[in-house]
């Protein structure tokens, strides 16, 4: 238990050093005065309204970046929808230990709002600034519920759409076994046996191995003549 506490006090503790530290750089930084930074931006603001983008956008065309084009044409369209400044309805300022960011909320004569980020650097100097259209926390959570309905719509969308495919599969396994059923069988054609070629027997040895065996058996039996001894045939072995 002892343990557990000593290493929560370590945590507050270095939690505590960090903020401490962080509030001692923004606080020794002269040009984060909170009324000076905010004097500024109401005259951004207020210069923002008159400011001609239209011509800027044709007169320096080939010099600004696409980003800053961009920037230019939309917050041309935004005055020209919410119309001219009236009054100031909030601000507030954001601080960190090497920028400051001015919130400011302008109310327009047509009644509509807009607000308007403003950053500055260490030294004071504008880096950056963005306008957009105001939206209630109603607003935001609506949108933020169609998104989510959007989102949960087409991931069943897509479900339904798998589910679909797969209880195809067996029709298409049926339409396969159905094209094999029809699929005419063919039968292997016996191939014709090939005749043996007949080798010529050479009778000339065969002859000649007659004429002594012939002989032969004339000289065995004691009888010369051989008119009427007939050999009809010889089995070589």
């Amino acid at each position: 238990m002892k343990k557990k506490l000593a290493l929560i006090c370590c945590i507050l503790s270095c939690i505590l050093v960090m903020a401490g530290c962080s509030f001692s750089l923004v606080k020794t930084n002269e040009n984060f005065d909170e009324k000076t930074l905010k004097e500024n931006t109401d005259s951004f603001v207020q210069s923002w309204f008159e400011y001609d983008f239209e011509g800027a956008v044709t007169d320096y065309a080939g010099q600004l970046d696409d980003e800053t084009m961009k920037q230019y044409k939309e917050s041309g369209q935004l005055r020209d929808k919410y119309g001219k400044y009236d009054k100031k309805d909030s601000d507030s300022l954001t601080i960190t230990t090497d920028t400051a960011t001015v919130t400011e909320t302008v109310l327009t004569d047509s009644g509509k709002k807009l607000v308007f980020s403003v950053t500055y650097d260490e030294d004071g100097n504008t880096v950056s600034w963005n306008v957009e259209e105001y939206k209630s926390k109603g607003q935001i959570m609506g949108k933020a519920g169609l998104n989510t309905v959007m989102s949960m719509a087409i991931v069943f969308l897509v479900l339904i759409f798998i589910a679909v495919i797969i209880a195809q599969f067996k029709y298409i396994g049926g339409v396969q076994n159905k094209k094999k059923e029809e699929a005419p069988v063919i039968e292997p054609v016996p191939a014709e046996p090939v005749a043996e070629p007949v080798e010529e027997e050479d009778l000339t040895d065969d002859l000649e191995l007659v004429a002594v065996i012939t002989a032969a058996i004339a000289a065995a039996s004691e009888n010369e003549c051989t008119d009427g001894l007939i050999i009809r045939s010889i089995i070589r072995k």
